[in-house]
Order: C-alpha cells, then sequence, then structure tokens
C-alpha cells in the first residue's frame, strides 16, 4: 500500500492545501531574500519551468520589471506569458536556442532580447537557463533559470557606441572641407588599390589643387583663403559619384578616387570641377581657378607610384599656367 493510500480523500485534499501553502511561503521568502540579495544590480532572480504543465514560476520582479503586477498575472503562467512579448525581430533566435537546448542540442539557453512591457515600451533581458531534469526518453521535464534586466547597461552601451562613432567621423573628415582628411582618404586609397587589383576594374586617381593658393594666404589672409577651400570641398562633394571618395590630401590639394572609371571619364568629371570652381564667386578680389593631374591604377606599380604619377601631372598643369587638367 502506497502512503497516500492511507488517507481519506479530505485527508488528502487537506495534505496538498498545506503543502501548496508550505511551497507558497517558501517560494515568497526565497523572492525576498533574491530582492535583498540581487535587486540592485539588475538581477531579477531565478524562474522555474515545468515543462509538463507549461507553468511558470518566477521572482515577480522579472514581472513588475515590465509592468505587470501580481493582479495583472493569470493564477498560473505559462511560458508563453513572457514569449509572446518578445520583440518581433528577437523572437525567432530566441525559441531557435530554447528549441536545441530542450532537444538538448546545447548545454544552456542563453540569449539576450527585448520584451515590451505594459506601457508598450522596450526592456532588455539577459536570460539563462537550463533543463535540469529529464524523463527516461530525453524529454524535458523541468528547467531552471536566471534573468537580468540589462536595458540601462544596453542604453550606456549603445550612447558610448554612438559617441565613438561620431568622434570616428570627426577623426575622418575634414574640418573645413567636410571631405576625408588626408589619414582617412589615404585609407581609402588603399581599400580603393585593393579592390580594383582584385576585381581587375580600372581605378582613376584625381589631384586637384587650387592655383597659387599660397599667394591667396599671403595677401589675402586666412579667412578669404579657407573660404575657397570650403567652397572648392563643397563643389567636389556635389559632383561625386556614389563610387567615389575625396579628401583634402595636402593644404590646397585633394586627391579624388573615381572607381571602376576610365581615364577618360575621370577627365570629364575633373574638367566638371575645374570649370565650377572657375565659375564660383569667391569673396577674394581675384577670380580662383584649380589644376588636377590624372592616373590610373596600375597593378604592377605601387600606391605611391600611382598617386606620384598624377602628383606630377599636377605640378606640370600649374607650370603651363594653372586652371588645366592633364591626363
Amino acid at each position: 500500500m502506497t502512503d497516500y493510500q492511507k488517507y481519506t480523500k479530505e485527508e488528502l485534499i487537506l495534505k496538498i492545501t498545506s503543502l501548496e501553502q508550505l511551497n507558497k511561503r517558501l517560494l515568497q521568502t526565497f523572492q525576498e531574500a533574491e530582492r535583498l540579495e540581487f535587486g540592485w544590480t539588475g538581477n531579477l532572480g531565478q524562474w522555474f519551468w515545468d515543462f509538463t504543465t507549461n507553468e511558470v514560476t518566477f521572482n515577480p520582479l522579472k514581472a513588475e520589471a515590465i509592468g505587470y503586477m501580481q493582479e495583472d498575472l493569470p493564477e498560473k503562467v505559462p511560458y508563453q506569458f513572457f514569449t509572446d512579448k518578445v520583440h518581433p525581430d528577437d523572437k525567432e533566435e530566441v525559441m531557435r536556442l530554447m528549441t536545441e537546448h530542450l532537444r538538448g542540442e546545447i548545454p544552456v539557453w542563453e540569449v539576450k532580447y527585448r520584451i515590451q512591457a505594459k506601457d508598450g515600451t522596450w526592456k532588455v533581458y539577459q536570460d539563462r537557463g537550463k533543463v535540469t531534469e529529464r524523463n527516461e526518453k530525453g524529454e524535458p521535464l523541468f528547467l531552471t533559470g536566471i534573468v537580468f534586466d540589462i536595458t540601462q547597461e544596453e542604453q550606456e552601451r549603445k550612447q558610448l557606441q554612438t559617441k565613438n562613432e561620431l568622434l570616428t567621423n570627426q577623426r575622418k573628415k575634414d574640418t573645413l572641407t567636410s571631405l576625408y582628411s588626408r589619414s582617412a582618404i589615404t585609407v581609402e586609397l588603399v581599400k580603393y588599390t585593393n579592390r580594383a587589383r582584385k576585381q581587375n576594374q580600372p581605378l582613376s586617381l584625381v589631384f586637384l589643387s587650387i592655383d597659387h593658393y599660397s599667394d591667396y594666404e599671403k595677401n589675402f589672409g586666412i579667412v578669404g583663403t579657407e573660404e575657397v577651400l570650403t567652397v572648392t570641398g563643397q563643389i567636389i562633394q556635389s559632383a561625386m559619384q556614389k563610387q567615389t571618395v575625396a579628401g583634402r590630401y595636402r593644404e590646397s590639394a585633394f586627391l579624388i578616387l573615381l572607381e571602376n572609371t576610365k581615364k577618360e571619364d575621370a577627365y570629364r568629371w575633373a574638367e566638371t570641377i575645374r570649370q565650377a570652381v572657375l565659375e564660383t564667386l569667391f569673396d577674394l578680389p581675384k577670380q580662383v581657378s584649380i589644376s588636377g593631374g590624372i592616373s590610373v591604377y596600375d597593378s604592377e606599380e605601387t600606391i605611391s607610384e600611382l598617386v606620384q604619377k598624377a602628383a606630377l601631372k599636377l605640378t606640370a598643369a600649374q607650370k603651363n599656367g594653372g586652371n588645366q587638367i592633364i591626363v
């Protein structure tokens, strides 16, 4: 005779009720201890999932963090109460990892996901769980885990990432022209030449420089000549195409890379810039012009040789009187 057969129906009901009350009190004590020990760290406490009944027992902090008080919860909380609130973009990954763990394919279930609060806002949870009991067939019976609210940590991480990206972009930009800085355009030059070599596509390099810039600076001051740089940078930027990058390479010199572009097309592009600068009215009592030199990348040459070819043509153009592009 088994132990429960010794009891009458009324005695069994009384015993079950007593056990439920004891379990409830033990869980309450455990949850209160968790609040004292972990509440300030973002730890929302442990959770327990009876897989056979699909009932989840958890520290109320897990629900309170997304705005649900005890009175908002069903008497028996199913696993879907929380998974239904997972962000649509995260849910597939969450369910995939959980399924793989339930099958025994991965040792633990650990995932970060966004979960929607009662007021419609989103929190970020870090969840980790494990099947602690399986039947003789290896099927899950019981799981236990722990969950953290890492919303503030994620917000701080994203803010730091945004600041870093902003600083990186600032370092890449030349403050006067809004084009790439010398260091940044040099990095792009390496990328573009590597890609041209691998894809066997033409790459044209255009070197442009403002004619007589040092004379302008000496005769009209820094402010006026900086305005020439700024406007010229704007003209170059407005003419740039999808496969074009440009940077301020020296004081008054600009380096432009035209990907998948033959020298004839690069010449036409540079001529457009030259003409636009010539027709622009600057705050100087003289007409401003630019000169340029163009070189096409040869996979057998070094990057320095590519730049030097264009620089020599630029020098020749300015010695010939300026306001011209030499291919």
